[in-house]
């Protein structure tokens, strides 16, 4: 994309890495609960230098955990396009975000399997 090269470095810097917002779910208890997890903090994704000279979009599914404090725990890519292209940024971010602290029934829980895509767009 040729237009890159001309744009100021701060549009460049502020190009759109978009977490989607849909509700994130994930699973309690041994019989497997499916329950919703809220963000409370959702920072963006640095959009990877190689990726914006080479004019690449793409996207990448995450899956983790939640710990009963809401921290991110043991991220890792499901899949992705193109692969390993935005996979050390996505895990990056994802280890960022941080969840209302989840609750089952009025107990504290920690939340298994938790998945969400990362899309990673250049802007227009």
């Amino acid at each position: 994309m040729k237009y890159l090269k001309s744009l100021p470095i701060f549009f460049v810097i502020s190009l759109l890495a978009l977490p989607t917002m849909a509700g994130d779910k994930g699973y309690v208890g041994e019989e497997g609960t499916e329950i919703e997890v809220t963000r409370a903090s959702n920072p963006a994704p640095e959009y990877p230098r190689r990726a914006i000279r080479l004019g690449l979009e793409g996207s990448v599914r995450l899956e983790f955990d939640v710990d009963t404090d809401g921290s991110v725990l043991d991220p890792y890519v499901v899949e992705s396009t193109p692969a390993g292209v935005f996979d050390r940024a996505a895990i990056k971010a994802v280890r960022k975000i941080l969840y209302e602290p989840p609750t089952y029934n009025g107990t504290s829980v920690k939340v298994n399997n938790v998945q969400i895509d990362l899309v990673f767009k250049l802007a227009d």
